[in-house]
């Protein structure tokens, strides 16, 4: 996985982004307007409470969230996507999309298949943990 992740940073470097801040812009736009609790953040991308924090205090200075605290809990803090890095997905998603389908052009029909049904099966078993 080195080699796609070496290939991911540098479709992300061009957008002054990283896997992490890419990640947790995905999570936060399709979770909506609400957002996200930090917490569930955290969850959802597999890292630490101290890690979270660290990246929110990096994608805030960078414009791409805004944190405010949960009106029906103080002690929560929740994050929402901001215009601006909706309009960077904009620019981000149609090449990511083309690096990937370009990762796995490889694949025949059933082999696709066959790791989309993993991949799935694998995330039902994330999401019980």
């Amino acid at each position: 996985m080195d080699l796609l992740d070496d290939i991911l940073a540098r479709h992300f470097a061009r957008f002054n982004l990283s896997q992490a801040k890419f990640n947790a812009l995905m999570e936060l736009y399709y979770a909506g307007e609400q957002g996200l609790s930090l917490s569930e953040l955290g969850q959802r991308m597999l890292v630490t409470r101290a890690n979270i924090t660290g990246l929110m205090d990096r994608m805030e200075k960078d414009g791409l969230v805004i944190r405010n605290v949960d009106p029906r809990d103080r002690r929560v803090f929740r994050a929402r996507i901001t215009p601006r890095a909706v309009e960077l997905l904009q620019f981000v998603l149609p090449v990511h999309n083309q690096v990937v389908t370009r990762a796995i052009s490889c694949l025949n029909p059933d082999e696709k298949n066959t790791l989309i049904s993993l991949l799935q099966k694998l995330q039902q078993g994330l999401e019980e943990i």
